[in-house]
């Protein structure tokens, strides 16, 4: 089975709530969406959808959204349910950035789910140092921040090798808190962030 996620915010097959919320997913080429109607729960809809194919889909969605654990139809009738993930509220600006900036067009579209603290679950580990790291959900906090929120939800993972590198990079930038990555146009933090993470993980290959 093949899922493809959708990444924009202008597919005429999903409304724009699940695009804002980047639960627009292609299972075998048909449209499928997670509508995310809490910390924990998702909506879903799609065609072909069996027990099977939703806990494959449902395994890809969790790859960027871990938290959502219990997913329903429609209806409100639970088709799968999950262990739940345990979370804590920390000062977001007790965390540590493993990414130098953020994109604009995506603070927008994640500005229309974020209300509170309990909108904002993101994944995180602890360095060496004892600081807590953002794995992933950098946009979300960024934004909240913005919104004078200054509380989220996290949940802790494990990091990867290469993580404490980019905390390095971070922090010789001056980047110790959410509130310290820059803001750029979508063209800017292509070159600036995706670019020289392409360029990072290229040089790594050529050394092995």
């Amino acid at each position: 089975m093949e899922v493809q996620r959708i990444d924009g915010y202008t597919d005429p097959r999903f409304p724009k709530e699940v695009l804002y919320q980047h639960g627009a997913f292609l299972v075998d080429g048909r449209p499928w969406m997670f509508r995310v109607i809490s910390d924990h729960e998702a909506v879903v809809t799609g065609e072909g959808l069996t027990p099977e194919t939703l806990a494959e889909a449902a395994e890809d969605f969790r790859f960027y959204a871990e938290h959502i654990t219990t997913f329903c139809d429609p209806a409100g009738r639970r088709l799968l349910e999950l262990p739940p993930v345990e979370r804590r509220e920390v000062e977001i600006d007790a965390l540590q950035p493993s990414q130098f900036s953020v994109d604009r067009e995506k603070c927008e579209a994640v500005g229309h789910f974020i209300h509170s603290p309990a909108d904002i679950v993101v994944p995180v580990t602890t360095l060496e140092d004892g600081s807590l790291c953002v794995m992933d959900g950098h946009t979300r906090l960024y934004e909240a921040w913005r919104r004078g929120i200054r509380t989220a939800m996290v949940f802790h993972v494990s990091g990867w090798k290469e993580l404490a590198h980019f905390v390095t990079e971070a922090r010789k930038r001056g980047i110790y808190h959410i509130r310290d990555m820059a803001l750029y146009s979508p063209e800017e933090q292509k070159e600036k962030w995706h670019d020289w993470c392409d360029a990072y993980f290229a040089a790594r290959q050529e050394d092995k």
